[in-house]
């Protein structure tokens, strides 16, 4: 797998994270929840509350990300090395952000379906940046009537990458153990002993980009960062 797949598939997963759990725009009303989100074989516990959304992946055990949609950055923290890197929302590659006021959505009904026992209202939707129309991300979203319209499933189809043209295809991503209101502030704290570094591979506990690769190709099958 190239260097620009995996820094495509690390945005790709930023994108899903960030517009589906943690967006006012896109995501259903509930600002308050705890949740399983399944995506490509992938369990990842995670959590929202108001602008902030916190994502926990076990393909990359003890690391957190977290959203801080009013700050406008990101942390991404090692609950085993307990260290922690900061980093602008905005300077996410290719990624729009919910909060963003260049945002433009299109959402449209086009049907009904049951979702895990779930009663939706299934939608389609397209969003991008107006500064970059060309970058438009299309999706099928499904929300739950039964769950104050949270969106328990999300279909996201993945645009060309110009630099990887066979990076694209799509992406499902469904939420299970959902319980609404069960967030709380310090899911979204960084603890007062961690220590704060420059750079993602000092989080990982790794020297280099290489050290990463051979990180990912050691992941169980089911636990892998999609390919599209």
């Amino acid at each position: 797998m190239s260097k620009v797949r995996i820094r495509y598939l690390v945005s790709v997963i930023f994108l899903v994270t960030v517009l589906f759990t943690g967006s006012s725009v896109i995501a259903a009303p509930p600002d308050n929840f705890t949740a399983t989100m399944v995506m490509s074989g992938m369990e990842m516990p995670m959590a929202r509350m108001g602008t902030k959304s916190r994502t926990e992946n076990p393909g990359m055990p003890g690391v957190v990300t977290i959203s801080l949609g009013d700050m406008k950055k990101t942390i991404m923290m090692n609950t085993s090395n307990k260290t922690y890197l900061e980093q602008p929302l905005q300077d996410q590659e290719r990624t729009p952000n919910a909060y963003d006021p260049d945002m433009v959505i299109d959402k449209k009904k086009v049907g009904t379906d049951t979702i895990d026992g779930h009663p939706c209202i299934k939608y389609d939707a397209v969003f991008y940046r107006k500064g970059k129309p060309e970058e438009k991300y299309k999706a099928t979203l499904w929300e739950a009537q039964d769950l104050r319209e949270f969106n328990i499933q999300t279909e996201l189809t993945i645009p060309a990458n110009p630099k990887d043209p066979g990076a694209r295809g799509k992406m499902v991503m469904k939420f299970k153990d959902i319980k609404l209101g069960a967030a709380k502030a310090s899911m979204f704290e960084v603890p007062g002993d961690y220590r704060k570094v420059s750079s993602v591979q000092e989080v990982m506990g790794m020297g280099s980009m290489e050290d990463m690769m051979e990180m990912m190709k050691r992941m169980p099958k089911g636990q892998r960062p999609p390919r599209p």
